[in-house]
């Protein structure tokens, strides 16, 4: 008698399968052929299918202060997190983020000056006390807030005496 001997496999890509004394790594039909002790062939066929795994990356920034939430998990800090999933065949499927959490700055600022006396800050002039504010952004779309903490003080009394004001 002859012998045909169907075999078929699956594996995830970068795996390897080693069939009949050799290592294969792709999809494919692989055939290994024999010879009975009577002299018939004795054919082996393998079917061979290489799944797919899949790698998605994605880069997110954001400023300081905040969170950002991905794949059900929130993150407040710079670095690279992984999550994986596999597919209906069972391979993995890997989910890279890149997060950059990007600085925020605050600038506070004292000024005193005298009443009567204007004061230039930003572009805007004051003549009043009280705390103004200002903010920008960075290059990165977060905030810079600067604040100003304005003193006016007022003018000394001089007396020259006898009820004499200056």
């Amino acid at each position: 008698p002859t012998y045909a001997f169907n075999e078929n496999h699956s594996m995830c890509n970068g795996d390897s399968y080693t069939w009949h004394g050799t290592t294969y790594t792709a999809s494919g039909t692989y055939t290994a052929a024999y010879t009975t002790v009577n002299g018939c062939d004795s054919v082996y066929t393998l079917n061979l299918t290489v799944n797919p795994t899949y790698a998605f990356n994605e880069n997110h920034s954001m400023c300081n202060g905040d969170s950002y939430t991905w794949r059900g998990n929130t993150y407040t800090a710079s670095g690279t997190y992984y999550d994986s999933l596999l597919t209906q065949s069972g391979c993995d499927s890997v989910f890279v983020l890149n997060l950059t959490v990007n600085p925020v700055y605050a600038f506070n600022e004292n000024y005193s000056m005298c009443d009567g006396d204007i004061y230039t800050w930003h572009g805007n002039t004051y003549s009043s006390g009280g705390v103004y504010y200002d903010s920008l952004q960075t290059l990165t779309g977060c905030d810079s807030t600067f604040t100003l903490n304005l003193t006016v003080n007022p003018l000394p009394e001089v007396f020259l005496g006898n009820d004499t004001t200056i």
